[in-house]
């Protein structure tokens, strides 16, 4: 006669064996899809640098001698000396489109200088005060760097057009393998319950997502907004 107590250990075992098994199945799924949202995401950036080459090398290339005979035009009376202006507000509008599809300060000075440089042009023209503060004393891998970057420019364009915010502060640092980025506005905030599947919040958590990295909104109506996001590297 079996043992009834030994039964119930085997089967336990076997639950166990099962789950676990399970477990790894799921992990694999898991690491399966951030693989293919990483690989979609580099795809979506080699498009925007590509597009950006073509703004800038092509159209920018167009308006720019476009511009000059307009204001060639202009300075004889040969056109409303109002024409120029435009063109010439066209070219910057292109040229900022395509700085920040694919900003060439990222590539060639790195993440430290790109950051800075995102608040500068995001924010520039507008009354709201700024306080940056970076502090990445080594080099972060090509891909870690465009994530945050891309998150920080997101969070900023929110704040800018959407927060009325007086104050918008951008702090970002690493510490051993763990890269950080806090944006954080003093706006109207909004409700988290409402506001958290919002197409821009959305976008950012499945980025940080695709490459394993915590993300969080603290924010609530009134009490302005804080973005983290904590980048493993």
């Amino acid at each position: 006669m079996s043992d009834p107590k030994l039964k119930i250990e085997q089967e336990i075992e076997a639950l166990r064996r099962s789950q676990a098994e399970l477990r790894q199945l799921l992990q694999q799924e898991q690491d399966t899809l951030r693989d293919l949202a990483q690989r979609l995401w580099s795809q979506q950036e080699a498009e925007r640098a590509r597009l950006s080459r073509e703004l800038h090398d092509g159209l920018g290339q167009l308006l720019t001698a476009l511009t000059r005979r307009l204001q060639s035009a202009a300075d004889s009376g040969a056109i409303d000396c109002e024409i120029p202006e435009i063109a010439t507000q066209a070219l910057d509008d292109v040229r900022q489109m395509s700085r920040l599809m694919r900003p060439r300060i990222l590539d060639d000075l790195g993440l430290e200088a790109a950051l800075h440089w995102l608040v500068r042009t995001l924010c520039e023209g507008s009354d709201v005060r700024t306080d940056v503060r970076v502090d990445i004393d080594t080099p972060v891998d090509s891909a870690s760097s465009i994530l945050v970057f891309r998150i920080a420019q997101e969070a900023l364009t929110n704040c800018v057009r959407h927060a009325n915010a007086s104050m918008i502060s951008l702090y970002a640092s690493r510490a051993g393998t763990t890269l950080r980025l806090d944006v954080i506005d003093d706006g109207c905030g909004f409700d988290m319950d409402t506001v958290e599947q919002g197409v821009g919040l959305s976008s950012m958590r499945d980025r940080a997502a695709a490459f394993a990295a915590d993300f969080e909104v603290r924010s609530r109506p009134g009490g302005g907004c804080h973005i983290s996001v904590l980048v493993p590297l």
